[in-house]
């Protein structure tokens, strides 16, 4: 039954599945940026100039607009255990970040989710205005954070888009089977109707 309830998530009132998904040419460019990120993401990790609760904030920040289930579910139980109280988590979940962290944490947030509004395309101003709050390196780090969750974020939902897909394919298939059953159970009753053996 979760996996049902899963899979209702993701559509819109016309039975299409609506979340962010890669197709296959934007999957191959999402590789390759990710590949691209991995050395910086483990710069920022090993810098420790962003906290460990704040990437978590920020990995959340960006998963909230994505709306990724597996990445919601995991990075909800990182943050908790970096000390990320679950009203805080909950906020952010609902997109509702200013209510949820401090002024010093805010732009970095407002940032991710900007990022990810925008398909991986905030603007200049809005780079540069980050880079102005936290420094280069620093914004480079939150930057390498919410390149890599987007890429999970993205990869998640097209998971759940392909299972989506499939399982429609599926009803679509045993509906018209069921159709194409009935039909031919009546036209065997209206025979032996007509001529009765």
């Amino acid at each position: 039954m979760e996996r049902k309830d899963d899979m209702e998530a993701g559509k819109a009132d016309g039975g299409e599945f609506r979340k962010k998904t890669f197709t296959s040419r934007s999957l191959a460019v999402g590789i390759v940026r990710f590949v691209q990120n991995l050395p910086p993401l483990i710069r920022a990790r090993r810098a420790d100039r962003v906290s460990d609760q704040l990437a978590e904030k920020i990995m959340l920040a960006v998963t909230a607009v994505n709306e990724c289930q597996y990445c919601t579910r995991y990075h909800t139980n990182l943050a908790q255990e970096t000390g990320v109280d679950r009203e805080t988590i909950t906020s952010i979940l609902e997109n509702d970040v200013e209510s949820a962290v401090d002024d010093d944490e805010l732009p970095a947030l407002l940032f991710a989710q900007q990022y990810a509004e925008a398909n991986e395309n905030p603007g200049r101003e809005a780079m540069t205005e980050l880079q102005r709050t936290y420094g280069e390196e620093a914004a480079a780090d939150i930057q390498a954070f919410i390149r890599a969750i987007y890429f999970g974020n993205l990869l998640g939902n097209t998971y759940d888009g392909v299972q989506f897909a499939l399982a429609r394919r599926v009803r679509a298939t045993r509906n018209a089977t069921q159709r194409l059953s009935s039909r031919l159970s009546h036209g065997i009753d209206r025979l032996r109707e007509r001529c009765p053996i």
